[in-house]
């Protein structure tokens, strides 16, 4: 999967908590809801319109996931996903601050994450821990 040309790939950064405050807000005000289940439509169509998107046409997976990888630097607590839409296979990244708390084994994809990860590894080392899965 990683190495398949795919036709395209969505790149799409999750909104911040700012941001979903106010999606939560624009949501009560033309639902008069706060119960995002009563309408997913309308919440997605909301959060869709909020969100930051960025298409790439005939890349790997690998390839895009080098293309995120300084978003999601940039946007530390904010989740960047990867869509194929013609497959429905994705790859749903956790936060960049989340993946080196907790799983700073896994792999990067540039220069900048390499040496952040080097020194979120050597610190746990330093400190005695265990990535989560260990």
């Amino acid at each position: 999967m990683m190495t398949s040309i795919q036709k395209q790939v969505r790149i799409v950064l999750s909104p911040s908590l700012e941001q979903y405050s106010q999606i939560r807000a624009e949501f009560l005000a033309q639902s008069g809801s706060d119960d995002y289940y009563s309408n997913p439509n309308l919440f997605d169509k909301i959060t869709k319109g909020i969100q930051k998107e960025w298409t790439l046409d005939n890349v790997t997976f690998g390839e895009a996931q080098c293309f995120a990888e300084p978003i999601r630097i940039a946007n530390p607590d904010q989740c960047v996903s990867l869509y194929n839409d013609k497959t429905n296979s994705f790859i749903g990244n956790t936060s960049w601050n989340d993946q080196m708390e907790m799983f700073w084994e896994y792999p990067v994809y540039s220069i900048e994450g390499a040496e952040i990860k080097e020194a979120r590894q050597m610190m746990a080392e330093e400190q005695g821990l265990c990535a989560s899965w260990e």
